[in-house]
């Protein structure tokens, strides 16, 4: 059933992720770089403030309920608490802007950005409430109850933003389809969610709660440096013209982070309950099959996408975004690098050391942040955008490998990179495909037909080699068997009576 909850999950963000793009692909060609930075800086501006709105407790109460406690007790008093912290983050928000703007004289680029930092403040709120639904769910690994609207969600959102920009809209009316589809989609929560028992406020197991979420507090934070301020820093040391840029590449990489977020949420409650029954055999398992799966058939893509990040662009944005070319190289090798990260990381945090992935994380943020005000200040390196691509990338290989290195030295049964050889064969094949791309192809057509003999010659090459075996190739005919996957759904999707 694990198979088929994590195809499920990767499915359903792709087809997210190819809407989104379809989507894309009409939007920034009309409203251009400068539109979707406005867009892009609004989110990333109320993003950094999110860790007040959670503190942790969401993956405390993935971890409690994982782990047998009372689930009304646990879904009543966390849902008490995170209401409690969802109003204190908006208030947190709106106090930084309106200090920024009337206390420091610090002004905003422009009227719009304000608009859409307060349309954007509603959405986050509201995606903040919802969150008690989705963190029972993925509590209790119920992948199709958190897939559904998200799809449903991400579906309503593109086709609207679509609509708003061919009326003549720009930056408020796409803040507005955003909105527009998260209320669209509250009533389907409600019918996935309504039948859960909500329990009373339990004052012992909110303490438990906030034992938990401290630690966890702390790399939300340290996340949120590193995640959200990129797109800020940008702004204001440049401007709104190459944030687009950067969010432009970003967009395109996000399927990337999306199998990330899905696979994460799945294997954290999974590794959790591994670890405390002292079960590593299933858990070097678990880690061997998602390895093993990304380096054979996402790892290809993402080869693809660096090595013909230029052909990428021209066709899916168009010439207004060139310079997202080598931004977009540097994300898609950097998020690769983080889902590589992630069992590791859900390794230590399902062994409870919280505090440890703390320090790990916090001493992280502190390099990006110093790495992005080196590579992008004016005054400095003056990389712009790619700056900020390249700060991440070195962030995530560093952020990687001391998770390894600790993994090793706390659990010491799992096993480090199950599929090295995979990484190896794939490091290889993109710097000699980086090389003739670059010197050997010229026009339009010719790169078309190096992207096509690019996948043949990769995977035949990697069968003949012994890199992707055939059981790899049965476990994608396995996992992705479509009426597993139908059975599963249909099983899940079920209302209590």
């Amino acid at each position: 059933m694990l198979a088929q909850k994590l195809v499920l999950s990767y499915a359903s963000k792709i087809a997210v992720q190819f809407i989104q793009m379809a989507a894309m692909f009409v939007v920034a060609r009309i409203v251009g770089p400068n539109v979707l930075g406005t867009v892009a800086f609004g989110l990333a501006f109320v993003s950094m403030f999110l860790f007040v709105s959670d503190l942790g407790l969401s993956s405390a109460h993935m971890k409690l309920i994982s782990e047998g406690q009372d689930e009304a007790k646990c879904i009543g008093t966390f849902g008490r608490l995170k209401i409690i912290l969802t109003g204190v983050f908006v208030l947190v928000v709106l106090s930084v802007f309106f200090s920024q703007k009337y206390l420091f004289n610090v002004k905003f680029e422009s009227k719009e950005h304000e608009y859409v930092i307060f349309i954007y403040l509603i959405i986050v709120a509201i995606g903040q409430l919802l969150y008690i639904a989705t963190s029972t769910f993925a509590a209790k690994t119920e992948q199709a109850k958190q897939d559904l609207p998200n799809f449903l969600q991400t579906l309503a959102y593109q086709i609207l933003r679509v609509i708003v920009v061919l009326l003549g809209f720009r930056a408020i009316g796409l803040s507005l389809a955003n909105l527009g589809a998260v209320l669209l989609v509250i009533p389907v929560y409600y019918l996935l969610f309504k039948d859960y028992k909500i329990g009373k406020f339990d004052k012992e197991l909110a303490k438990k709660y906030l034992t938990i979420s401290i630690p966890v507090f702390v790399i939300l934070i340290a996340q949120t440096v590193v995640y959200s301020t990129d797109r800020v820093i940008l702004q204001y040391l440049t401007n709104s013209e190459e944030v687009g840029y950067y969010a432009a590449g970003f967009g395109i990489s996000q399927f990337i982070r999306i199998i990330e977020s899905s696979a994460g949420i799945l294997f954290f409650p999974l590794f959790s309950k591994n670890i405390a029954e002292n079960e590593f055999d299933s858990l070097n398992k678990s880690v061997n099959k998602y390895e093993r799966f990304t380096l054979a058939f996402i790892f290809p893509v993402v080869i693809f996408i660096v090595i013909c990040s230029d052909l990428v662009v021209q066709l899916s944005l168009g010439h207004k975004f060139i310079q997202t070319i080598p931004i977009l190289s540097l994300v898609t090798l950097s998020m690769f690098v983080s889902v590589t990260n992630l069992p590791y990381i859900n390794i230590i945090s399902g062994k409870g050391l919280f505090r440890l992935s703390a320090t790990i994380y916090v001493a992280t943020a502190v390099i990006f942040v110093g790495l992005a005000f080196l590579f992008v200040s004016p005054s400095l390196l003056n990389l712009k955008g790619i700056g900020v691509a390249l700060s991440l990338l070195l962030t995530n290989i560093i952020l990687g490998t001391v998770f390894m290195i600790y993994v090793s030295k706390k659990q010491s049964e799992v096993i480090i990179l199950h599929g090295k050889y995979m990484l190896i064969y794939g490091i290889i094949f993109l710097i000699i495909g980086y090389l003739i791309y670059n010197f050997l192809i010229f026009g339009l057509v010719w790169k078309i037909i190096f992207s096509v003999l690019f996948f043949i010659l990769y995977f035949l090459l990697s069968y003949f080699l012994g890199i992707i075996k055939k059981e790899d190739w049965l476990m994608v005919l396995e996992i992705t068997n479509i009426k597993k996957l139908l059975n599963y759904i249909n099983t899940e999707i079920k209302f209590r009576k």
